[in-house]
């Protein structure tokens, strides 16, 4: 009798394992600081949805409900957050070498879709793969780009020259020497302050992208716009990386395909996207800047500028990263 029950516990036993999933599934937090309606943040929660559900449960956590924006790195290099989609520019005050990504006054060519295919480009991510590696952070991919990203205003100018003097949000990176170029003096804020610092007069002007301009209403406070971008920059997407070398390689494995489609469907949609902010930009602004031939070739000689900086300062691996990025320019 003792026999027989011992043989029933074991073969109970023995189902209840098999009954078990064959992979424990992992929980990630993961944050931005996007709405939810915003292009960047429907890319980021494509990213969640198109994970392997049995492997992963990611929580998404939009319009900066875990940590702001310009936290975003340090949060996830300390473990507060697994995983966060972030401005590149958000990242220069960590990693000098993003810098790369923040070049004032990209040329016309230098659209979302390079931006993307030059952010995403093996040689430039095995770069930035070993200095986000330094900081504990893991650099999954870039999976988005900021769009047309300009000057909104609250009073018109006539030329660059009407920047001298004025106060303007800034975003990190080269952007902010190249409004000290222009004689505007820069100020930093997080992109839910925009409206109310314009409101109040707390700045004359905010660098930001169509979307946080169609989004957040800021046509009502800056209704001047400057036509052409002032800075392309890719939204790394990045994970704690202790949390990443706990992964077993399945896991790795599904995350970076989720991440090459994620990429895929930000580049194949972002177009449409593009031309529909646009549409709203120009029926909510009361008016236009369009820079002259001579702001054309000031700001052209702004853009060699940093870019020769760049190289300077980051040696071999400047070198490297400009020349792969006038591939693309």
């Amino acid at each position: 009798m003792i026999k027989k029950a011992f043989k029933t516990t074991l073969l109970t036993a023995a189902l209840a394992i098999a009954s078990l999933p064959a992979h424990a599934q992992e929980s990630l937090q993961f944050g931005h600081y996007f709405s939810a309606n915003d292009f960047r943040g429907k890319t980021a929660q494509y990213f969640a949805d198109a994970v392997n559900p049995e492997l992963f449960d990611i929580t998404v956590f939009p319009s900066e409900s875990l940590v702001k924006g310009r936290d975003g790195f340090m949060a996830t290099a300390r473990g507060t957050v697994d995983m966060y989609s972030l401005f590149g520019g958000y990242v220069v005050g960590s990693i000098d070498l993003m810098k790369i990504f923040t070049i004032p006054f990209p040329s016309e060519k230098f659209d979302d879709e390079a931006v993307l295919k030059f952010a995403n480009d093996p040689r430039t991510l095995a770069i930035f793969d070993d200095k986000f590696a330094e900081s504990n952070v893991k650099l999954l991919g870039f999976i988005n780009s900021s769009g047309q990203t300009t000057i909104f205003l609250s009073e018109p100018i006539e030329s660059l020259e009407g920047l001298r003097g004025k106060k303007i949000r800034g975003v990190g990176g080269y952007t902010d020497p190249a409004l000290q170029d222009l004689g505007a003096s820069v100020v930093f804020m997080s992109a839910a302050e925009q409206f109310l610092q314009l409101q109040t007069g707390g700045v004359d002007g905010v660098i930001t992208t169509d979307s946080s301009y169609a989004n957040l209403g800021l046509s009502e406070v800056a209704p001047i716009v400057m036509d052409g971008s002032i800075v392309r920059t890719p939204y790394p997407l990045i994970m704690n990386k202790r949390k990443w070398d706990s992964l077993d390689e399945e896991s790795k494995k599904d995350l970076k395909a989720a991440v090459a489609s994620t990429i895929d469907w930000s580049i194949d949609n972002f177009a449409a996207e593009s031309a529909r902010l646009q549409e709203i930009v120009q029926s909510e602004a009361e008016g236009f800047y369009v820079f002259s031939e001579a702001d054309q070739k000031f700001s052209t000689s702004i853009r060699m500028k940093y870019l020769e900086q760049y190289a300077q300062n980051h040696g071999e691996l400047g070198k490297k990263l400009v020349g792969l990025y006038k591939e693309y320019e």
